[in-house]
């Protein structure tokens, strides 16, 4: 087993609390003066490392099983129980009501163009799942890695502007953010400590800084704010974990991210009665990981990527 890179699981603890914090805003309806940089960083770096991590496991059918474990086995049950079974069940017996409906058509919602479903964040392993796949294929049709990022970036900037249009099973989405993957994959191939260095982040830093306020009304300024600017932001975080070191609790909530991912949403709406405030609901929420993570590690393995449920030949 490959040595963990820490400060990733660093940088992953503080990107899920700020995909916690941005949740919990449309819960208070609250706007920071940070949501435009933020919005270029939360979901782009999880698209970034799954590519930096990509591996074809020597052939198609041992993939798919792997990525399968990993993502398709968690958003599925996690998609079963919070976002169709307890739905209908409160629904049906609590008088409870939901924005996006709680009958039997959430059986299906995460296929439909547009997909609302109780708990939206799931279409995060998703979307991975499909980057997984489609990028496996890419390799194989688009040999040249400067030529899959070009395509990559060309199909992704329909679909990461404001111009509204919408693929069936989240895969608008999913391309959208497929540039950031590729970037991974390439970042893997050279010296990322490199590209991390202090005369990168000269430019770097101040193109983020400047291009990542406002947002642009032009279709193609926004794709090159989200793609260039996005990535320089990544680049930008990476570098600010690998010198804050250690940070046990964003460090430890990173490598269980998943486990966070599926679960903040119900969790939201279940404290949401209580009205205690923005911060003090996201204090209580991620101290409450302290406690919900090791009972899931124990109880749940197989459905939070910690234990495979299938096996495939060695």
């Amino acid at each position: 087993m490959t040595e963990r890179i820490k400060y990733f699981d660093l940088a992953k603890g503080l990107c899920i609390t700020l995909v916690v914090l941005y949740h919990l805003q449309g819960a208070y309806n609250v706007e920071l003066p940070t949501d435009g940089y933020l919005s270029l960083i939360r979901m782009p770096l999880y698209f970034f490392l799954s590519g930096f991590f990509f591996k074809d496991y020597g052939g198609f059918m041992r993939f798919a099983v792997k990525k399968t474990n990993k993502l398709l086995v968690p958003f599925l049950f996690f998609y079963l129980t919070t976002s169709v079974l307890l739905p209908v069940i409160c629904t049906r017996f609590f008088n409870m009501h939901f924005s996006t409906g709680g009958d039997r058509s959430l059986l299906w919602a995460f296929l439909m163009p547009d997909a609302k479903y109780p708990n939206i964040p799931l279409w995060f392993l998703w979307g991975l799942f499909w980057s997984n796949i489609l990028f496996y294929g890419l390799r194989k049709a688009v040999p040249k890695e400067w030529a899959q990022l070009l395509l990559a970036c060309c199909i992704g900037s329909l679909f990461c502007t404001d111009s509204h249009l919408t693929l069936p099973a989240s895969l608008d989405r999913t391309l959208a953010y497929m540039p950031f993957f590729i970037a991974g994959h390439i970042f893997r191939s050279h010296d990322l400590q490199r590209l991390l260095s202090k005369k990168v982040m000269a430019t770097v830093l101040p193109v983020f800084l400047a291009a990542g306020w406002h947002h642009p009304e032009e279709p193609a300024l926004q794709a090159l704010q989200c793609y260039i600017v996005g990535l320089c932001g990544i680049l930008c975080l990476i570098r600010l974990c690998t010198r804050l070191g250690n940070m046990p609790y964003f460090s430890y909530i990173g490598r269980y991210s998943i486990m966070v991912l599926v679960t903040h949403e119900p969790l939201i709406r279940v404290l949401q009665p209580l009205h205690i405030g923005l911060w003090q609901e996201l204090l209580l929420i991620m101290a409450l990981y302290l406690a919900i993570i090791p009972l899931m590690k124990r109880f749940m393995p197989h459905v939070t990527a910690q234990k495979d449920l299938f096996k495939t030949q060695t």
